[in-house]
């Protein structure tokens, strides 16, 4: 596996946990199934629509003085989501793909590439390869190893790490899947590693509906929706 630069790393871990682990306020499980960057850039299932334009404000490009806070509590607001619909975009030199991930309370995940399928229920997974399901169960007390697990503490840690130079500034207005919502641009430094990560946050409810992230030659888009409505995530077989 080609290694990404340590901004990029942090990066995924911080998305991914955000989408798969955060929505559900339930531990990463130490044995089971999992994604792992290359399934993230596993080849695109449906194109994406074209890029929303950002309207210019009065505030247009004004710093913001608080940016971690900012960055922080967005991604905390998140946590209180029941169920989610994220679609999240890599692109690469090699090209664009996509995974699709459902997630549902307590315990329920589904994800979609185009290489097959992963539905979580419990402490069950189940697999789609080649057209048939298998169903792998996780060891006795393996999905409560990590019970105290809050992914806040995680991205508290991430954006607060030692060396690492957070700024932002206010880009002005977006309408996202038909939510009208701020953007905000945040500059990452992690010593000579540099990144940008762009946030469209709702302005009636303060979930974020996008976000963005690039550096180190990778570039991802996450895009939230469905939030808090009804999802159906059941077993297979």
């Amino acid at each position: 596996m080609k290694r990404t630069t340590t901004l990029s790393a942090a990066a995924i871990v911080a998305l991914l946990t955000l989408a798969v682990d955060a929505q559900q306020q339930e531990p990463r499980p130490t044995r089971a199934p999992l994604l792992t960057n290359e399934d993230v850039v596993s080849p695109r299932a449906a194109p994406i629509p074209a890029e929303e334009r950002i309207s210019q404000t009065n505030t247009s490009g004004s710093p913001i003085p608080n940016a971690r806070a900012v960055l922080e509590s967005a991604l905390t607001k998140m946590g209180e989501v029941n169920s989610l619909r994220t679609r999240i975009e890599t692109s690469l030199a090699a090209g664009v793909r996509e995974v699709l991930i459902e997630s549902v309370r307590p315990d329920r995940m589904h994800i979609t590439s185009a290489e097959g399928e992963m539905i979580q229920i419990g402490g069950k997974f189940y697999l789609k390869s080649g057209g048939e399901w298998q169903v792998k169960s996780l060891p006795a007390g393996g999905a409560q190893s990590d019970s105290g697990f809050d992914f806040r503490t995680l991205v508290k840690q991430m954006i607060t790490k030692s060396g690492l130079r957070l700024t932002g500034q206010l880009l002005g207005d977006q309408v996202v899947d038909g939510v009208d919502t701020t953007v905000y641009e945040f500059a990452v430094t992690d010593g000579s590693q540099t990144g940008t990560i762009q946030l469209s946050v709702g302005k009636k409810d303060g979930y974020m509906r996008r976000m963005s992230l690039n550096g180190g030659g990778l570039g991802i888009q996450l895009w939230f929706t469905n939030i808090n409505e009804q999802l159906s995530i059941e077993a297979p077989m």
